[in-house]
């Protein structure tokens, strides 16, 4: 039986994020005529449906953009895209998170001081595909230790290490050590988000006094996607849900009795409420809510 359930003190929507969906609002309601995200403008698919069913358009392709306002979305794009567009005669509108545009600014900064850069991050991720069309000649993308370890020696080259934002940061710490160890002048830029630390830090602090944590996020949110991974390596039930709708009653038996919850970056407060309501309901009533202090800071 559910006797407690706790929220994490840091959880739900980044402030780039909350910038990136007001952007869309904003222009969704002020154009008169078409407008279009560019990829999902965050990844969250009660967010992504919300704009859609308000007739906002969604493409991952130029060539489906013939007019009106194009939305850049928080994950960001290459140059290219943006000039392209502009060529089109699209009205550009960008919703690139600030942070993603620090390592725009970083690798473009670099690059010009004739370096070449080490990208940790998911390759087919849109803020990944942006960066490195940020300097495609000078950046190399490394997924994952194996990766790394098979990159060339650049003997001959000044060398940075940067990471995607919503990189889980032990992750990123071993990454860290071999790089140096395979190029002991390499620099490190270490560009994980802030919203990210915290986010994952918060989950590491209430880990140790719950029985299972539910993280409500979408599967193609990633750092979603690692609030769950850290859950379940400290309590062995971390589960990412995408709402209330995905909450099973088989998974909580007799010695489940604290629950906590958690939401990536870019989840709706909406969602969390509602899970918090499930799990209440589950309890028949029983269950103390826990709030944090301060939340979603």
């Amino acid at each position: 039986m559910i006797k407690k359930i706790i929220i994490a003190r840091h959880q739900g929507f980044c402030m780039g994020v909350k910038r990136a969906i007001n952007i869309a609002e904003e222009t969704a309601r002020d154009e008169d005529g078409k407008v279009t995200i560019m990829n999902e403008i965050v990844h969250n698919e009660a967010v992504v449906n919300k704009f859609l069913e308000k007739g906002v358009g969604q493409s991952s392709s130029l060539d489906d953009v013939n007019d009106g306002a194009l939305i850049i979305s928080a994950h960001g794009v290459a140059p290219d895209i943006k000039e392209s567009a502009t060529s089109k005669g699209l009205k550009v509108v960008d919703a690139t998170c600030p942070l993603v545009k620090r390592i725009y600014q970083i690798i473009e900064k670099a690059v010009d001081n004739d370096f070449h850069i080490i990208h940790y991050g998911e390759s087919g991720h849109d803020e990944t595909q942006g960066i490195i069309g940020h300097a495609p000649n000078n950046i190399t993308v490394a997924s994952n230790k194996k990766e790394l370890l098979a990159l060339p020696n650049f003997k001959n080259s000044k060398l940075g290490l940067t990471v995607q934002t919503t990189a889980h940061q032990e992750s990123f710490n071993d990454i860290v050590k071999l790089a140096k160890e395979k190029w002991p002048h390499i620099q490190i830029f270490n560009t994980i988000c802030n919203a990210t630390t915290q986010r994952q830090s918060a989950i590491l602090d209430l880990a140790p006094k719950v029985d299972m944590i539910l993280v409500v996020g979408s599967k193609s949110s990633a750092n979603s996607n690692r609030l769950a991974q850290i859950a379940d390596a400290i309590t062995g039930n971390g589960i990412l849900i995408s709402s209330a709708n995905d909450i099973q009653l088989s998974w909580f038996k007799k010695n489940i009795e604290k629950i906590g919850v958690s939401a990536g970056a870019s989840t709706p407060q909406f969602l969390v409420d509602e899970t918090i309501e499930k799990l209440v309901q589950i309890s028949d009533g029983k269950a103390e809510v826990i709030l944090p202090e301060r939340r979603n800071k």
